[in-house]
């Protein structure tokens, strides 16, 4: 959806930009017709006594296996610091989502898993594939990072990165910062959401899968997957579409997705490395009876990137990439009447924004016994065109940018406690310089509880249009715990001050806390639940403020004997917007996830799956505006080989 450097809201019919700021933001309900504090009530409840009544249950389970589930800290992350480092030694608030554990959701794009993780609200403008906008613990859209290898896709004329763009079966994993990572990644002011796509399947020639489903309205997404390596080559390659008659008025939507890798291993332990990803959607994107108006989008969107990681010497690894990208967006506006260029835009009858960025990063690793030192840089060429600078009229500019970032990150291990510092100083161009500090520390108590503890300054640019902006600022603060003490149970805690200001947005201190808990499978079953609240004031006067969410619910119950599986999973958000935005978010949208093996031999596999979205058709959007999807089901088929 087309974004305008506005800072207005809606106050009447006429008022262009306003209008066009709520439906592309798409946020803030009215108060629900089910009290939310009854859901909330309820679910912790029912969760206190799961979790008290599952380990009674769990005798017979082997005690490695638990182990095994509840030793996640040890594995390793690289968003964070930019270098892989475990999890234990992690101040910030990271989530790590797998290969198998999205393949369990039949998840379309990568906007269908971040549904699932708690601290994370998505607004979905309609079915798989279109416009999704994606918020951490409730801070703007704008101010979410989303990096594909690396690579940000973020949209310089919007700040919008459209998570419903990456499709869910290139992904390897998900790495999620909640909170600000600026001294690690520049304008990350709420968060960073790093994608790492599947490498080259080892040990194999040839390999890969083909799936194929179809659902209501005629939803339907096939993909082909190829991969393998040959002596020190190897490649991994993909083609999708995505597409749909609309599962309500004016969504559907047609996409064709192209994703390549390409690795050659080097003698000495190193790499180089080429990627390639394309899109091109087309889509109806809004359907605003009270304004006759409905949108048409064109996107399109290509990204390549070449590296290279050289090991120098035992302990020093040097790491480069080049990448470019393409992006761009353009936006019809019709009456809903009769068809006709939208009464109100006759002046512009598409907008049309194209960008291109063209950059490089480069960075050190040093692992000493009880060290590891990042120090790198980033650059980045933008250039941006757009064939309107007020929204309403043709009127083209051009904007060309040059930003550049250095930055340090240190992981310092002393016994049970890391300490983790870091800085990073960016020139931007349009917003001044920046310096953003961190400091973080975690402390491994016992063998089954860490300690965490976090500060960093962050920022946030605006839109790049036509005029110059100032940076948005936050300071955040971060203490937590993470504990498999309980037997079978593994529970996760923080507790955030994210306090922002600027010259053009008013002071806002949001204070909430985050709570994840998971049980060790029992008889292959296994619970998960997770709960975010904020509470955000004006610190002038100390008022609430509406149009940032307030509760958020994410439940699951899980499945999976190797041979069958299933995933209910729940999910409630509540926006407290203001009441003339007329959404509604009562009780919980729950959708169901089955699969089945119908037969395996060696790598070779059939696999049939069903999904049911939104099984009890609750109403739950932000504005009415844009109501969110009813009950649709939707099935399938995978063929490994």
């Amino acid at each position: 959806m087309n974004k305008y450097p506005s800072t207005k809201r809606v106050s009447n019919v006429l008022d262009m930009q306003s209008l066009f700021l709520v439906v592309s933001r798409a946020r803030k309900p009215i108060m629900s017709l089910f009290k939310p504090q009854h859901t909330i009530n309820t679910f912790l409840v029912v969760l206190c006594l799961a979790l008290g009544v599952l380990p009674s249950l769990a005798w017979g389970e082997e005690a490695d296996e638990t182990l095994g589930l509840f030793s996640a800290w040890q594995e390793e992350a690289s968003t964070s610091s930019r270098a892989p480092k475990p999890l234990s030694q992690t101040a910030e608030n990271v989530t790590v989502v797998t290969a198998p554990e999205i393949e369990a959701l039949n998840a379309h794009t990568l906007a269908d898993v971040l549904d699932t993780i708690p601290g994370i609200q998505v607004q979905h403008n309609g079915g798989p594939g279109v416009s999704a906008y994606t918020f951490i613990q409730s801070i703007d859209f704008i101010h979410t990072q989303v990096f594909v290898d690396g690579v940000s896709i973020t949209n310089l004329g919007s700040g919008f990165s459209d998570t419903s763009l990456i499709p869910a079966h290139i992904i390897e994993r998900i790495e999620i910062v909640k909170g600000a990572a600026s001294s690690a990644w520049g304008q990350a002011l709420g968060g960073v959401i790093n994608v790492i796509t599947k490498s080259p399947e080892r040990g194999r020639t040839i390999g890969g899968a083909a799936t194929a489903s179809i659902g209501e309205q005629t939803t339907a997404d096939t993909s082909l997957e190829l991969s393998g390596t040959g002596n020190r080559f190897g490649y991994y390659l993909s083609g999708s579409y995505l597409g749909s008659d609309g599962l309500f008025s004016n969504t559907q939507i047609n996409s064709n997705r192209a994703y390549a890798k390409l690795t050659y291993d080097l003698p000495n332990h190193g790499q180089i490395w080429a990627t390639y990803f394309s899109t091109r959607a087309d889509m109806g994107d809004l359907y605003a009876v009270p304004y006759d108006l409905k949108e048409r989008q064109e996107k399109r969107f290509t990204v390549g990137s070449v590296g290279l990681r050289y090991p120098i010497g035992e302990r020093l690894e040097l790491e480069i990439m080049g990448h470019h990208s393409f992006n761009r967006n353009d936006a019809s506006y019709f009456n809903i009447s009769d068809g006709a260029t939208w009464s109100f835009q006759t002046g512009l009858p598409t907008g049309i924004v194209k960008e291109q960025v063209s950059g490089a990063s480069a960075k050190l690793v040093w692992r000493g016994d009880d060290n590891l030192l990042v120090v790198g840089s980033d650059y980045n060429h933008l250039e941006q065109y757009n064939n309107s600078s007020d929204g309403s009229t043709v009127s083209p500019f051009n904007r060309k940018v040059e930003r550049w970032g250095v930055f340090l990150n240190d992981t310092l291990t002393l016994g049970p406690m890391s300490l983790t510092p870091g800085v990073r100083v960016d020139h931007t161009q349009t917003a001044g310089d920046q310096f953003s500090p961190a400091l973080g520390a975690t402390w491994q108590l016992t063998d089954s509880t860490l300690l965490r503890a976090y500060t960093a300054r962050g920022y946030g640019l605006p839109v790049l249009g036509l005029t110059d902006s100032p940076s948005v600022k936050i300071w955040t603060t971060q203490v937590g715990a993470e504990s498999s003490a309980i037997p079978y149970v593994w529970v996760k805690g923080t507790l955030f001050r994210n306090q922002t200001w600027g010259d053009t947005v008013k002071q806002h201190m949001a204070l909430g806390a985050e709570l994840e808990a998971r049980t060790t499978p029992i008889w292959n079953t296994s619970l998960g639940a997770g709960y975010t609240f904020t509470d955000t004031t004006r610190t002038s006067d100390g008022n609430e403020v509406n149009d940032f969410a307030r509760h958020t619910v994410q439940v699951a119950l899980r499945y999976n004997d190797k041979t069958y599986r299933g995933v209910l999973t729940g999910r409630h958000v509540f926006w407290n917007s203001r009441p003339d935005e007329n959404g509604r978010y009562g009780g919980l949208t729950w959708d169901l996830h089955l699969g089945a093996v119908l037969f395996k031999r060696e790598q070779n596999s059939l696999e049939l799956f069903f999904s049911g979205h939104n099984l009890f058709n609750a109403s739950q959007y932000e504005t009415y505006l844009i109501p969110n999807t009813g009950r649709w089901f939707e099935g399938g088929m995978r063929v490994r080989f």
